[in-house]
């Protein structure tokens, strides 16, 4: 698949340009945009202790990026399905980055039958009812536990990513993306060093970031 021209070689500096302005404080020393502490918020959802439990921390984090987690699914999550959202996330690798996973690791970690896929319909609720946690709000919480193998899809970056009818496929797409041979993840790490900021978020969330950024710009102008 092709990405977005903003992440080609040519737009390195327009790119961590971006970056920056969502890292921004205002006057005041707030952030300009919450999600800038997403990552961050409480030594991360991938920090040691927390690393396969989903906390209240995690459910405040995804409010950073102007959603909340429903109550029912709040209580579901961090009570009655405790365990099994912790047994299917010690699953899940918490330390590779989806750009050096190899295509024929793909299924077993991403696939139809992985932990990762599992608990992403424990989180929706599939089973159990639907709850009100949506792709978004769902791709949010698992990025935040699983920052450098699982991206966050919304409506705003979905289509940049030529996923026009949902979420269906997106870590396929996102994995094709890394691992196609262009040098993207390189380019990545370009525009989050280029930018100088200070956050080490993984490659998955500079590219995010910079997609999100971008695409809001096109829809104002």
């Amino acid at each position: 698949m092709t990405v977005p021209d903003i992440l080609d070689d040519g737009n390195i500096d327009e790119a961590a340009n971006l970056l920056v302005a969502y890292y921004r404080r205002t006057s005041a020393d707030l952030p300009a945009y919450t999600g800038s502490v997403f990552n961050s918020w409480a030594g991360g959802g991938d920090g040691p202790g927390v690393v396969n439990c989903v906390t209240a921390d995690d459910l405040i984090a995804v409010s950073f990026l102007a959603l909340d987690v429903p109550g029912e699914a709040a209580f579901g999550i961090l009570k009655t399905h405790r365990a099994l959202i912790s047994d299917l996330l010690a699953q899940i690798p918490a330390n590779l980055d989806m750009a050096d996973m190899q295509a024929n690791d793909f299924d077993k970690l991403l696939g139809e039958d992985s932990a990762a896929l599992q608990l992403w319909h424990v989180l929706r609720g599939r089973d159990t009812g639907r709850w009100g946690m949506g792709e978004t709000r769902t791709s949010k919480l698992l990025a935040r536990k699983r920052p450098k193998l699982i991206p966050i899809y919304d409506s705003i970056v979905g289509p940049l990513m030529e996923l026009e009818t949902g979420s269906l496929g997106q870590w396929k797409r996102w994995h094709t993306a890394l691992t196609d041979g262009t040098g993207l993840p390189q380019r990545l790490q370009e525009i989050r060093t280029v930018s100088g900021i200070s956050d080490p978020i993984s490659d998955l969330r500079v590219m995010d970031i910079v997609l999100w950024m971008h695409g809001k710009q096109k829809l104002a102008s």
